[in-house]
């Protein structure tokens, strides 16, 4: 038998009903392509798995993005390349065993800190731009504001508000 919630309902159901404008399977709300969402909101809220894997499933590197219109606010670990042409609050950091490489795309906007093996901005960031020892390149649409910690630095023609420091490469023991 197939149910359709109404504005006091947010049980899960078993069955969809392609009719109705949502339904809700094993806990998951299910909305129909071009149906409305339902009036109430789930009495449950999706959450989004910050932690990325540095492979997919036949051995290919994972890569990530954050599209313009869509905003990210919290912190997220990188084990990959991530594209971000949307909006993020919050802190960018690669994983301790992995090389990550963001990208701060035209429409891209970081306001927290990002600490990445190669850092490329063309948008807008705000905060710590970490490299360590890997290369930042600003582009000339870039607007930066805060400290820029790189190994190997480009810049053309961004706005640059930031503090630079070059990380010193370690010396050779011997």
């Amino acid at each position: 038998m197939a149910t359709t919630p109404d504005s006091t309902n947010t049980a899960p159901h078993t069955e969809p009903d392609q009719a109705g404008p949502a339904t809700h399977m094993n806990d998951t709300l299910a909305v129909g392509v071009g149906k409305a969402m339902p009036p109430t909101l789930p009495a449950y809220l999706p959450v989004l798995d910050a932690q990325l894997s540095t492979e997919g499933s036949e051995g290919t590197a994972v890569r990530s993005l954050l599209a313009q219109g869509m905003a990210f606010v919290g912190n997220a670990t990188l084990r990959g390349s991530f594209s971000v042409s949307g909006q993020v609050q919050g802190n960018l950091h690669q994983a301790h065993d992995a090389l990550a490489s963001v990208v701060v795309t035209e429409t891209g906007s970081v306001t927290g800190d990002i600490t990445a093996h190669r850092i490329s901005v063309m948008g807008h960031t705000e905060g710590i731009l970490d490299a360590g020892q890997g290369e930042v390149s600003l582009h000339d649409t870039a607007d930066v504001h805060g400290v820029v910690r790189y190994g190997r630095i480009q810049v053309n023609g961004a706005n640059l508000n930031a503090t630079l420091e070059r990380a010193t490469p370690p010396r050779p023991v011997g």
